[in-house]
């Protein structure tokens, strides 16, 4: 019975200096979106010579960012971080605006599925943006392959 106590001790001591950091990771993450402006500067982090307009989802988790080339790019908090990405043709799936959230679905297995919630007029519009978008994709590869 002596040889646990060790054991037993040196698991105590770990729990005690583990338990800070699991309460400390598990706090909730307050960190939103305050403005349009805001979120291209978090977007020209990932894509330094972007500019354009965004449209922040009305939790101020994620927004859709009209670039001055004409290319939407996506900035989405995940967990404790930032993820930007260019919105090509090939690369989503499918975009479905449905009850005030605008789903997106991607080719990549890397990215989970998006769902934002706009205000009625922005998400609609840029649903009725990226479906366009996915159909022109589709006829273009469509005639590509005749």
């Amino acid at each position: 019975m002596k040889e646990l106590l060790f054991p037993i001790g040196i698991n105590l001591v770990l729990g005690a200096l583990l338990l800070p950091l699991l309460l400390w990771k598990r706090r909730p993450d307050a960190q939103r979106l305050e403005s349009p402006e805001r979120a291209l500067e978090i977007y020209r982090r990932f894509f330094p010579d972007a500019e354009g307009r965004a449209s922040l989802t009305l939790d101020g988790r994620a927004a859709l960012i009209d670039t001055a080339l004409g290319e939407i790019g996506l900035l989405v908090r995940e967990g404790r971080r930032w993820k930007a990405r260019v919105l090509s043709a090939r690369d989503v799936r499918a975009a479905r605006w449905h009850s005030g959230t605008l789903e997106l679905r991607f080719t990549d297995f890397g990215w989970a599925r998006a769902r934002l919630a706009f205000g009625e007029a922005a998400g609609s519009s840029w649903a009725q943006r990226l479906e366009a978008a996915l159909r022109a994709a589709r006829s273009s590869a469509e005639l590509g392959h005749a």
